[in-house]
């Protein structure tokens, strides 16, 4: 797709039947609450919630049994639990198929991540990127897609309200929050609409990024350039620009298209 595409020439296809997808999220129960909502509300799709440390699941079925998404939670904040621990690799795809017989066959998978300064080593996320540009193929590695939120998933919720979000800066995911509580509507506002909105301030950071034109199937090029460029942001000015790739797996998924 091109940075160029505005949301006049975008639209929400909400009879989009997406199969079964799998979203790996960090520990936080905020991020089921907006994936949850995005998922059932929105879209009206079928919403499988495993919360691995609460031994909890959340399940909504939808009249819609062609689209099911499967969240799933890591079992720490270190990016290299999805990249070189053999047993959370096996332990996922062993949950899936004995408890509710999905194959990761097949399937797409997307990692959404927060960039929060600190929270991983540099090496280890470029590496996660350089290995998870697409959701359904990697070689020989699993299919996934990573998606990083800079500083945290909280500039997606933000990024839905306001079309000049895109000139934020912002430090730590706590002034995110604290951003989030003081000035924008609440995550129960989001809406087909605003979902846009978010797709429109991603393109014009793409364009600030002078990244003119995206492949969500081959994405390793873009996502490190789009890392490298907000950790050079951040090493200058001790902030990041306010940046979350959410809108990818809508897009990536064929939920958000260009209209014909």
């Amino acid at each position: 797709m091109e940075s160029q595409t505005i949301i006049k020439n975008l639209k929400i296809n909400k009879n989009k039947n997406i199969g079964e997808v799998v979203v790996i999220v960090v520990e936080g129960l905020d991020e089921f609450k907006l994936l949850k909502h995005i998922f059932t509300k929105v879209l009206n799709y079928s919403y499988i919630a495993i919360r691995r440390k609460k031994v909890m699941k959340d399940i909504f079925l939808s009249s819609n049994s062609k689209s099911t998404v499967i969240i799933i939670n890591t079992e720490n904040s270190n990016i290299n639990s999805v990249l070189k621990d053999k047993n959370y690799k096996d332990n996922l795809y062993n949950l899936l198929k004995v408890d509710f017989k999905r194959s990761l066959k097949n399937v797409p998978i997307y990692i959404l991540w927060d960039r929060d300064f600190g929270s991983n080593d540099i090496n280890d996320v470029k590496e996660t990127l350089n290995v998870f540009g697409n959701a359904l193929d990697n070689d020989y590695e699993m299919n996934r897609l990573l998606l990083l939120s800079y500083p945290c998933f909280e500039s997606y919720e933000l990024s839905n309200f306001d079309k000049q979000f895109w000139k934020t800066n912002i430090k730590t995911s706590r002034e995110t929050k604290k951003l989030n509580k003081a000035k924008y509507p609440k995550l129960k506002d989001i809406n087909k609409d605003t979902l846009l909105i978010a797709v429109l301030n991603m393109h014009k950071t793409f364009k600030n990024y002078e990244i003119l034109k995206y492949d969500t199937a081959n994405f390793k090029e873009t996502n490190l350039k789009i890392f490298n460029l907000e950790e050079k942001i951040f090493k200058k000015n001790d902030y990041y620009n306010a940046l979350s790739l959410i809108s990818l797996m809508l897009i990536d998924l064929g939920i958000i298209e260009i209209k014909e």
